[in-house]
């Protein structure tokens, strides 16, 4: 873990330069290569009573049994959302792709704590389908989904930028909750980069779907545009679209172990809600420049 959180400062550092650097490029660029989408600029069609209904239902996390059951759950909320072009279906995508990929990782219990993997990757979607279901029924919504949800509603932001502020409630604010509350402890290391590494190939899946559906530019995102290649020179080859994720996720499993200690539970939730606000202001950034 310490080389893959040492590799991810330097990679911030590259980051950072490189989005300064590159900006003014983008802005001049940006206009002239804008493709049009027949699948993207549909109409959105709102959703029938029974719809509702039914997605009110299947959010429900009260009665959810195990992640086979959220699997059917989130395959049919995204059918019924992306069916409509709503752009709330935008999240709904990604956990369909990374149900399909991790149930299967977890039936198969390869761990040292398979009971662990399990639990904490429950808890993880669960955050999500609470959030899901607040916003459906006007109950409680943290203020980071509610951000993804305005988002959502909002034509004038674009489809990379409501992914993001997904990508950022869940990774940034769900995932360190989810690590304390199922007792996640320095012992579940590797397995927590197991799973992190088994998902990293998902991406690709998810992205051309969201390119497809939303028009959502995220896959060059996920080996950061020109980033990546600067970062793959510093990092080694191919490395940093895998420090990016994993230097994420390691974010979120240190906060989460944190969060459990009375002494350093209030730095460490500070921290967390600091990172967000500071990916938020950077994604802002990058939707200007047109990147996403």
């Amino acid at each position: 873990m310490e080389s893959v959180l040492r590799k991810f400062s330097r990679f911030v550092s590259i980051v950072s330069l490189s989005i300064i650097a590159a900006a003014p490029v983008s802005l001049v660029n940006t206009a002239a290569h804008a493709e049009p989408n027949s699948t993207v600029n549909a109409v959105n069609s709102p959703l029938t009573e029974s719809e509702k209904a039914e997605l009110i239902q299947l959010s429900n996390p009260a009665t959810l049994h195990d992640l086979h059951d959220g699997q059917d759950r989130i395959e049919r909320i995204a059918r019924i959302l992306v069916d409509r072009h709503d752009r709330r279906g935008i999240f709904a995508v990604f956990y369909r792709n990374i149900l399909r990929d991790a149930n299967p990782l977890l039936d198969a219990g390869d761990f040292d704590d398979p009971a662990w993997a399990r639990r904490v990757s429950f808890a993880f979607f669960h955050s999500y389908l609470e959030n899901l279901h607040g916003h459906l029924t006007g109950g409680a919504v943290t203020p980071s989904w509610q951000r993804y949800y305005s988002f959502a509603a909002d034509p004038s932001r674009s489809a990379g930028r409501v992914a993001a502020a997904g990508l950022d409630a869940h990774l940034l604010i769900d995932f360190p909750q989810a690590v304390a509350d199922t007792g996640t402890q320095l012992r579940n290391t590797r397995d927590f980069f197991a799973i992190g590494d088994s998902l990293i190939g998902t991406t690709t899946a998810i992205t051309d779907e969201l390119a497809a559906v939303y028009g959502a530019k995220l896959g060059d995102f996920f080996h950061l545009y020109f980033v990546g290649r600067v970062g793959d020179r510093v990092l080694g080859d191919g490395s940093t679209s895998y420090v990016m994720f994993q230097g994420v996720r390691s974010t979120s499993l240190t906060s989460g172990i944190a969060m459990q200690n009375p002494v350093t539970d209030m730095p460490a939730v500070a921290g967390m809600h600091s990172l967000y606000d500071t990916a938020e202001t950077v994604f802002d950034g990058l939707e200007f420049t047109g990147l996403i």
